[in-house]
């Protein structure tokens, strides 16, 4: 060949040919390519544009592909290259906080806020606004102002909830007034901190504002060194108050404050622990000092309570009246890491007050190693009640426990703000409230929409499990998380806020429902063992109802709520078992150890899929209908239903077992008759129950690529693949004959449960 390069060229493309064949599936690298000259340059092009990025013509022709190992392993052979290397990466050389303590802030990483720290953003909606003055109009961009009167213009509508002003100077007492464009007063607010924050209306916007600064007497006026205007989440942290410190910015707003210890001062901290509490929420982030707050990235702001002593104590009135306070100030989130035991039906108004208003409310379980049973305010209904963690995920010994406990949170030697511009490390239920504070709150600034039920609810489905499965006494739902939360889908939700999974309840006293806002005017139906029991129209966010005690085989009852439109669609779902037993194994009279079926029943039992008579038999060789295989499938699988109107002539919502039909229908795994019927209470052949466990598997019922098993009566069959799925996988034995036109028994239909939840399991 005349052209030894265009050899080598074509040589390559074979190479890479064959290699692509070769090792089909490997991952592409970027890789730097370097050439001699442009004309090589080109000739690569040529070929491999596709593979090629970017490219750099300067002393050197270089360029940027992707290439598997094998192939640059070849391209740098050819004479027209003259290097090849990777693209090494890099990355910055801190972390995304610059706080310098930030690395011994090991909470921060176990609830998972540095993957969603930078999905927020802090901004003053001021910067770039028109500021008028009587001697003109100037853009506003952090300048210092010469005047005391100005009005502030948007040509877009502002969406504010704080707006603070800062002066160089203070010789006493001076007011802070904002007024809307017709000269009404929207807030304002009087002290002598350089720094005064006022909070708007919420739901408003406005396209001016305008603002007067009142001194008395003053010798020499002062100059507005900032402004600030923002929408934010607002927490209140009831406690021991909050120490001007150097590590707050302005997210702290100290002028907003209050004093129920000494009514009139600021709730300034003269014992440690209010900013302690304060400084895990909103320490400054990114200002080179100390620590990061958990939310002190975010757009939240945090108002100080002052209702405990130096000494740490104080009692319920000011507790209650701190709580009504941080109502009407418009808070989103309160944060009580404070406990003790006594009820009071002061604070118990006060808490439902702020559960009313859709306040999500978080308290300390207590720190004495025992039952919090009559521990407040964590015991109040509604309320978030937190145990710690340490570093290992263990319950510290002193957290309180029991079935008022709703989530876990970092709690054993945590480094936080303190008094006199100080760090220190605190431990307690105490420092891991305001872990889940600043996730309910980061969940408010992400979707202003969610209110406390919906907030509630994401916290605790989102929780990492560290004990028990589910929920447990001593950790709750697990710990908070808060990538998991703040990416879950948006929905309304309903919760129990006197009921947890597993907890005995006495069916006799009246239980407390939580409704989020957009199931207002919607429906809610109870449902016991899949059995209605009743529907309700939703007029309040919180219902109460005395749940019947539907009589059933076993002591665990399960609870299934659904919310829905009145077309019948589902909005919320909240399904949980109550009245659960230690004991895990079954004792049906007509089913004994020697029993071909015994260990699958058992597991059946165990894991809730059957439940039995109540005459404590389980009738092995009965013969299944098609309304219990469902309803045993449903509870294998845990399908959710999208409507609540019946898709059968024959499937009331009265009928015992019908929701779980109206799931599987959503599923597609059962479609029922041509007539629009189901005929629940018909009995189910072998062939049409593997039909109904392919598709409850995904696996296709019209298609096999495997080697198919010989079964001698399942030749043209309807169920012939999804057999053949099911016995690869170990769910229907490889006998002879599979007998497809048999009706199954309830013990046959129990086995084949079982080896799926098996095959479920290894396929995980």
């Amino acid at each position: 060949m005349r052209n030894p390069l265009l050899f080598m060229l074509c040589l390559l493309i074979g190479l890479i040919f064959f290699f692509e064949k070769d090792v089909h599936g490997q991952s592409l690298s970027e890789w730097l390519v370097y050439f001699q000259s442009e004309k090589g340059y080109s000739l690569f092009m040529e070929k491999y544009g596709d593979r090629v990025k970017d490219q750099e013509k300067g002393k050197q022709w270089v360029v940027k592909a992707l290439f598997t190992k094998e192939e640059i392993d070849e391209i740098q052979k050819l004479s027209i290259v003259s290097k090849v290397e990777p693209n090494y990466q890099k990355s910055l050389a801190s972390s995304i906080f610059n706080d310098p303590f930030f690395s011994q802030q090991w909470g921060i990483n176990k609830i998972d806020i540095l993957s969603v720290a930078p999905e927020f953003h802090e901004r003053n909606i001021l910067l770039g606004k028109q500021i008028a003055t009587s001697q003109g109009a100037m853009a506003y961009e952090g300048q210092p102002l010469h005047t005391l009167s100005f009005s502030i213009l948007s040509e877009e509508e502002m969406k504010l909830s704080r707006l603070s002003v800062t002066v160089d100077h203070v010789e006493g007492l001076w007011t802070l007034k904002v007024m809307d464009e017709n000269g009404n007063v929207l807030a304002q607010n009087s002290g002598n901190l350089s720094t005064l924050d006022v909070l708007l209306p919420k739901n408003k916007t406005y396209k001016a504002l305008q603002i007067d600064i009142q001194t008395n007497r003053w010798e020499k006026l002062p100059v507005i060194t900032n402004m600030t205007a923002v929408n934010h989440v607002l927490v209140a942290v009831i406690d021991t108050g909050a120490a001007l410190h150097k590590d707050f910015c302005g997210n702290v707003l100290h002028s907003l404050g209050k004093d129920y210890v000494h009514p009139g001062r600021l709730a300034l901290d003269d014992h440690g622990h209010g900013t302690h509490v304060t400084g895990i929420i909103a320490a400054c982030a990114n200002n080179h000092e100390g620590i990061v707050g958990t939310a002190g990235f975010a757009p939240v702001d945090v108002v100080p309570f002052k209702v405990l002593d130096r000494e740490g104590t104080g009692g319920d009135f000011e507790i209650a009246k701190a709580v009504n306070d941080a109502v009407s100030m418009g808070a989103d989130v309160i944060n009580l890491s404070l406990a003790g035991k006594g009820k009071t039906l002061v604070l118990e108004q006060a808490v439902q007050n702020a559960i009313q208003h859709h306040v999500v409310v978080v308290a300390a379980a207590g720190n004495w190693g025992s039952s919090l049973q009559d521990v407040y305010p964590a015991s109040y209904p509604g309320v978030i009640a937190v145990a710690a963690v340490d570093e290992n995920n263990q319950i510290v010994p002193y957290s309180d426990y029991g079935w008022k406990l709703d989530i876990s949170a970092p709690g054993e030697n945590i480094l936080s703000t303190y008094i006199n511009n100080e760090y220190r490390t605190l431990s307690g239920t105490s420092m891991a409230t305001p872990f889940v504070s600043s996730v309910a709150a980061l969940l408010k600034a992400t979707d202003p929409r969610l209110d406390d039920i919906q907030i509630r609810k994401r916290l605790f489905e989102s929780a990492e499990d560290i004990q028990e499965k589910g929920y447990d006494i001593h950790s709750g739902y697990g710990v908070v998380q808060a990538a998991k939360a703040i990416h879950l889908p948006y929905s309304e939700a309903v919760d129990w806020l006197t009921i947890k999974s597993g907890q005995p309840i006495s069916f006799s006293e009246q239980q407390l429902l939580g409704i989020s806002k957009g199931l207002i005017g919607k429906d809610v139906y109870v449902f016991i063992d899949d059995q209605l029991v009743e529907k309700r129209n939703v007029e309040d966010r919180l219902l109460s109802f005395a749940l019947p005690n539907v009589p059933s085989a076993r002591n665990e009852k399960k609870l299934t709520v659904v919310g829905a439109d009145h077309a019948g669609e589902v909005a919320a779902f909240d399904e949980r078992w109550v009245n659960s037993t230690s004991s895990a194994s079954a004792s049906f009279s007509d089913v004994p150890p020697s029993f071909w079926a015994y260990e699958e029943i058992q597991t059946a039992y165990r894991e809730k899929w059957i439940n039995g008579f109540t005459d404590h038999t389980f009738r092995p060789n009965a013969l299944l209908t098609r309304r219990h295989a469902v309803m045993m499938m449903n509870r294998l699988f845990q399908w959710r239903p999208q409507q609540i109107r019946s898709p059968f002539l024959d499937t009331p919502l009265t009928l015992a077992g019908a929701v779980p039909i109206y799931a599987a229908y959503g599923q597609r795994v059962v479609k029922g008759y041509d007539d629009g019927h189901f005929y629940p209470e018909r009995f189910v052949t072998r062939a049409q129950m593997a039909v109904m466990l392919a598709r409850a598997l995904k696996l296709s019922e019209n298609s096999f690529s495997g080697t198919p098993y010989a079964f001698k009566d399942m030749e043209g069959n309807f169920a012939y693949y999804a057999v053949q799925q099911l016995a690869d996988k170990g769910i229907v034995t490889k006998q002879p004959y599979f007998r497809p036109n048999e009706f199954l028994t309830r013990a046959q239909f129990a086995a084949m449960l079982a080896r799926t939840y098996q095959y479920m399991l290894n396929k995980k």
